[in-house]
């Protein structure tokens, strides 16, 4: 039985971190032993309770000091191969290679765009670089990162997970007085700004066109900017239609009930979101950039929008609310997509069949 370490900075709600929880679980599934090291954090909590357990080791501080630590930490645990998740992980899990195991096979998933080269630069040396999405490799290469060490798997989505309804769709709807036939959009997102994810775009196409006005958003995450969103809901007199949800665990009785999922992001390197509310039967809608034309294909599982152009935004959220047969019938082609192309069984077997390369 092979000892897997997958190493990630902290365990708290967020992209790579929720992609570790799930490769940790599904390794764990099928036969491995499995070791996190991290900062710690809610995630790490609920590894714990399915016998997953978290070395803690900080990596933002200082990555010498965390190679350091980290050989006391695979020297305890037998391990045999490393799956990094984020750059300080990644750095850490490099210097320890180069330093103190040189036979030490790093496996590293990039999950966004490389920034800091300099810094960065030892990270082309990984055994395996995995990438998020075709549009995250295409960049990395223009910037100098090898081809021959380099794949792309695309996150899994848990359809098991969201084939799950816990609430029935009415009773959310009365809570927040949606008519049975009013047309709801969701967007799952944390709430860094309101530029970042496009909330106050959304806001702004509902406050600009009358029938949009109509139509209802579940606004599914918390952040700073929570506040800034409120304050403008209320400036655009908004209040009956559009909807805080905050953070919820349950996620998927929201997005259930609605019609379609949004994410006008500035910018998106996969978008899980995304692809996790399509693979519960919606049509996706976003602007066409970073790795979305990787899930949406336009016309066929939801729309494409031109970049930061509201006008667009609205006349294919138009469509799918003026013609419900389309709307369907986009979002059982997105459910269809999610499960062929994005499941959970599909990823691990690619990552599975990666760390048989270097561990037999």
């Amino acid at each position: 039985m092979k000892n897997i370490l997958l190493m990630v900075p902290r365990l708290n709600i967020g992209g790579a971190e929720t992609y570790t929880k799930l490769v940790a679980e599904n390794l764990q599934k099928r036969g491995y032993n499995v070791h996190i090291a991290s900062g710690g954090g809610l995630l790490a909590n609920k590894l714990a309770q399915k016998g997953i357990k978290n070395s803690w080791l900080p990596m933002r501080f200082s990555t010498d000091i965390s190679a350091y630590l980290l050989k006391y930490i695979v020297k305890k645990y037998n391990i045999d191969l490393i799956h990094a998740n984020s750059a300080a992980a990644g750095i850490t899990a490099m210097k320890y290679k180069q330093r103190y195991n040189k036979n030490m096979p790093v496996v590293f998933t990039v999950h966004g765009k490389f920034g800091d080269l300099k810094k960065e630069n030892i990270l082309k040396d990984c055994d395996k670089l995995i990438y998020v999405s075709q549009f995250v490799k295409n960049d990395s290469i223009k910037k100098g990162f090898r081809e021959n060490n380099a794949c792309v798997i695309y996150t899994g989505i848990d359809m098991q997970k969201f084939d799950k309804t816990k609430k029935d769709a009415r009773i959310i709807r009365d809570k927040y007085n949606i008519k049975q036939d009013g047309f709801v959009m969701a967007i799952v997102a944390r709430i860094k700004n309101l530029r970042n994810k496009g909330h106050q775009d959304l806001l702004e196409m509902m406050n600009k066109y009358t029938k949009a006005r109509k139509w209802h958003l579940l606004v599914i995450g918390k952040g700073k900017g929570m506040f800034k969103l409120k304050s403008l809901i209320k400036e655009y007199e908004l209040e009956n239609n559009v909807h805080c949800i905050g953070h919820v665990d349950n996620v998927e009785d929201f997005v259930r009930l609605s019609d379609v999922v949004v994410l006008p992001s500035d910018f998106e390197t996969f978008g899980l979101a995304l692809a996790e509310g399509m693979a519960m039967g919606k049509a996706g809608v976003a602007y066409n950039i970073g790795g979305i034309p990787e899930i949406i294909k336009d016309k066929e599982n939801g729309f494409l929008v031109k970049y930061k152009d509201i006008d667009d935004l609205y006349d294919k959220l138009s469509l799918l609310a003026e013609d419900r047969l389309l709307c369907k019938s986009l979002g059982k082609n997105a459910y269809n997509d999610i499960k062929n192309n994005l499941s959970v069984e599909r990823m691990m077997d690619k990552i599975e069949n990666t760390y048989k390369n270097f561990i037999k």
